[in-house]
């Protein structure tokens, strides 16, 4: 476009032909993003200026999160890949901006999770929106927010497409059951009964609280499965995002999946993405994440106490024991878990002479013929290897330490 029809243009047209061309340049040729935001700055001497660029980022940056939705992202694993690729700075625009166009919505208008996430955002960015971010500030501050805004809106507009694992804000699927579910009295027992495991030095009570836990998550997966088939609020299986944060990403990720096993749900580690997609019924979901975080924090509190290890000649070894460690943990709490659901199930049947078999079946199938229809095209790629002898041993023991074995029998609901 040439100057005279710049010039003909009005404030916040000029605007956003500005700060589209400064994201075109500094894509083609690598520029420092503050560098860029400072020429965009001094684009102008109207005292508007810095007002209509606030407001073209705010329009763009809704825009880019908008796709992001559409292409299968949700605010939590968004964060996660901003992290993992920028600045803290950008990191923060990313979230103001997501929290902007999220601002365009009621509350009944977005899902729980979406509404949870929304909450999560709040926590990181202030502002909802970069026009409220901007107010007020001098003209170097807003040179840093103009270049973390940049940063950050070329990374949200190259994201990839993904599943899509939850309604789209505004959509007219959205349901709001997941607070019923995390309000009930069984989750109220679970989360205690973690709780108190994560907080007691005596391996013997953390042992007896994760037990009486997983039978809890066994017992109530059951019901509710009887429930649907019944034709009691029946209803198909879902998926939802687990953040795998660093370090010791995979074998936390082989965590995750030994649980989501033992408790008919799949798992879909995307190391690139920093996340893996669950999927099973609503409420096998929300058990998978409440053990997983329990357990993912006995086992780091286990791994520290060891402290550093270091072989003969001085040398740190200490990562390489750490990922045998969790590696090892994670299989053998697989183990343990499969063994406590087994039992779980077979004291049911005792009790009631309820034939399990063929509705947990039809459960995994739906669960697993949800997971061809999310990924068709999955591949089944390697696990961690075991390197340290010693952080393999320490790992099957802490494991050991955690074991399920039921302290008490567990009284039906």
């Amino acid at each position: 476009m040439q100057q005279d029809e710049l010039d003909g243009l009005p404030l916040e047209g000029r605007a956003r032909y500005a700060v589209l061309d400064v994201l075109q340049r500094a894509r083609s040729l690598r520029l420092d993003w503050v560098d860029a935001a400072s020429d965009l700055e001094g684009g102008s001497g109207d005292p508007g200026w810095p007002g209509a660029l606030a407001g073209v980022f705010d329009e763009l940056g809704a825009d880019a999160a908008l796709r992001a939705w559409e292409w299968g992202w949700m605010p939590r694993e968004a964060l996660s890949a901003l992290r993992k690729s920028l600045s803290p700075e950008a990191v923060r625009a990313g979230a103001v901006m997501m929290r902007g166009q999220l601002a365009r919505y009621r509350d009944m208008q977005l899902s729980d999770r979406w509404n949870v996430q929304r909450e999560e955002l709040a926590a990181i960015a202030p502002f909802a929106g970069v026009a409220k971010a901007s107010a007020g500030l001098g003209r170097w501050d807003r040179i840093v927010l103009w270049g973390a805004v940049l940063e950050a809106l070329d990374f949200l507009s190259g994201l990839p497409k993904i599943p899509k694992v939850e309604p789209l804000p505004g959509d007219l699927l959205i349901t709001h059951g997941l607070g019923v579910a995390e309000s009930s009295r069984v989750y109220e027992k679970i989360r205690a009964l973690l709780a108190k495991a994560e907080s007691t030095d005596s391996d013997a009570e953390a042992e007896a609280f994760t037990a009486k836990a997983q039978q809890l998550i066994a017992r109530h997966s059951i019901n509710e499965a009887l429930l649907s088939e019944a034709g009691q609020g029946k209803r198909d299986p879902e998926a939802l995002r687990v953040i795998i944060e660093r370090p010791y990403e995979q074998p936390k990720s082989e965590l995750l999946a030994q649980i989501a096993d033992a408790n008919h749900c799949r798992s879909v580690y995307w190391p690139d993405g920093g996340f893996t997609t669950l999927i099973g019924d609503r409420a096998d979901l929300r058990s998978v994440e409440l053990l997983f975080n329990s357990l993912l924090v006995q086992a780091t509190a286990a791994m520290t106490r060891v402290g550093s290890v270091s072989a003969k000649r001085g040398k740190s070894q200490t990562r390489s024991f750490r990922q045998s460690f969790l590696a090892s943990f994670a299989m053998r709490i697989g183990e343990r878990l499969r063994e406590s659901a087994e039992d779980t199930a077979r004291e049911y049947t005792e009790e009631t002479g309820t034939d399990l078999v063929p509705v947990m079946r039809q459960r995994d199938q739906r669960v697993d013929s949800r997971t061809e229809e999310l990924f068709p095209r999955l591949k089944f790629g390697r696990g961690t290897r075991i390197t340290n002898y010693e952080g393999h041993i320490a790992g099957l023991a802490a494991a050991d330490a955690a074991r399920l074995t039921a302290p008490e029998p567990i009284t039906r609901r």
